[in-house]
C-alpha cells in the first residue's frame, strides 16, 4: 500500500473534484512500432501533381512531432517516397430545396419545395507512401492515405473555396496522419473507475464503495484501500480499478494482469476490459523501447 501511495504522490497525480476519474500520462510506442525506431529520415521523391506540396508537408509534419529529417542528400535511416494522385469532378445535380413561392409584402406566406439544378465539387486525393531502409531496403511502413471533399451549392449559395485550399488541407491532413504513424508519443489521458459493486457482500460492496468516493479528495489512499480490496476478494471491479491505479503508478505489468483478471471474472464486459489490456500492452512496448534505446524520440 505504501509503494502506491508514494508512486502516486510523485507522478502528482491530478483528479478531478466531481467524477470517480483518474488523471494519467503514458508514454505510447509509434502505431507503426518499427518505423518508430528510425533516428535519422529522409523525404526523398514523392510524385504527381501534389506530390512536391505533400513532401513539404512531411518535412513540416514529421519535424513537429520531433523527428530528425535530413536534407539535401545526408546519410539517413530510412526514407519516405510515393505518389499522389488527384482527382477533381465538377458537374451538375438536382436538388430539392424549400423556398419562398408566394409572400405578402416581405413576409413570406407559402414554402414549397422545389427542383433546382445546382453544382457538385468532388475532390478526391490519394496517396500511396512507403518508408524503406536506407542499408539494407527493407519496407518498414506502407500505407494508402485518401481524403475526399464534396461540396454541392445552389443558385443563392456562397461559392466553396478554391480548389487549391482544399487540396492543401488535405496534403497537411495526410502528413500529419503520416507523422502520428511512425512517431512514439506522449499523452495525458482520463479514465473512470468501475463502480459496480454487482456480487459483492454487503460490508465488502460498502467499503468498495467508500474506496471509489475517496478517489475524488485522496487518491493515493483510495488506491491502497482498492489494493487491500483487490487481495481480499476476487471481483471484476475491484481488479480493474486496482489496475488503474497501477497503470498510474507506472507499474504497467501489474496493470495488465489486473486487466486481465478483471476480464476473466466478468468475461461479459471483456470489450472493456481488453481497452485497459491494448493500453498496458502498449506501455510496457514502450518502456521496453525507450529501456533498450530503441525510441527515436524522447
Amino acid at each position: 500500500m505504501r509503494q502506491y501511495r508514494i508512486a502516486l504522490i510523485a507522478l502528482g497525480i491530478a483528479v478531478p473534484a466531481a467524477a470517480e476519474t483518474i488523471s494519467i500520462t503514458g508514454r505510447f510506442p509509434a502505431p507503426n512500432r518499427e518505423a518508430g525506431y528510425i533516428r535519422r529520415i529522409s523525404v526523398d521523391r514523392v510524385t504527381g501533381t501534389d506530390g512536391r506540396a505533400l513532401a513539404f508537408a512531411l518535412e513540416r509534419a514529421l519535424g513537429s512531432a520531433g523527428r530528425e529529417v535530413v536534407l539535401g542528400g545526408a546519410p539517413a535511416d530510412a526514407g519516405i517516397s510515393g505518389d499522389v494522385a488527384t482527382e477533381i469532378n465538377e458537374g451538375r445535380v438536382e436538388q430539392q430545396r424549400e423556398q419562398c413561392t408566394q409572400k405578402n409584402g416581405d413576409q413570406c406566406t407559402k414554402r414549397e419545395q422545389v427542383k433546382l439544378i445546382c453544382n457538385r465539387r468532388a475532390v478526391d486525393l490519394i496517396a500511396d507512401l512507403r518508408i524503406a531502409d536506407t542499408r539494407r531496403g527493407d519496407v518498414l511502413y506502407s500505407a494508402r492515405k485518401t481524403r475526399h471533399d464534396e461540396v454541392i451549392y445552389c443558385p443563392g449559395d456562397s461559392r466553396p473555396g478554391p480548389i487549391e485550399g482544399v487540396v492543401r488541407g488535405m496534403v497537411d491532413d495526410i502528413a500529419g496522419e503520416v507523422a502520428h504513424d511512425i512517431t512514439p508519443y506522449t499523452q495525458t489521458y482520463s479514465l473512470r473507475f468501475y463502480e459496480s459493486r454487482d456480487g459483492l457482500a454487503k460490508e465488502v460492496g460498502q467499503r468498495f464503495k467508500e474506496a471509489i468516493s475517496q478517489t475524488k479528495r485522496d487518491m493515493p489512499g483510495a488506491c491502497a484501500a482498492l489494493a487491500a480490496l483487490d487481495r481480499e476478494v476476487p471481483h471484476f471491479a475491484v481488479a480493474y480499478d486496482t489496475g488503474l491505479c497501477a497503470e498510474a503508478a507506472g507499474d504497467y505489468r501489474g496493470a495488465l494482469a489486473a486487466y486481465q483478471r478483471a476480464r476473466d471474472l466478468r468475461p461479459r464486459d471483456a470489450v472493456d476490459f481488453n481497452t485497459g489490456i491494448d493500453r498496458a500492452q502498449r506501455l510496457i512496448a514502450r518502456a521496453e523501447d525507450d529501456k533498450a534505446g530503441r525510441t527515436a524520440v524522447r
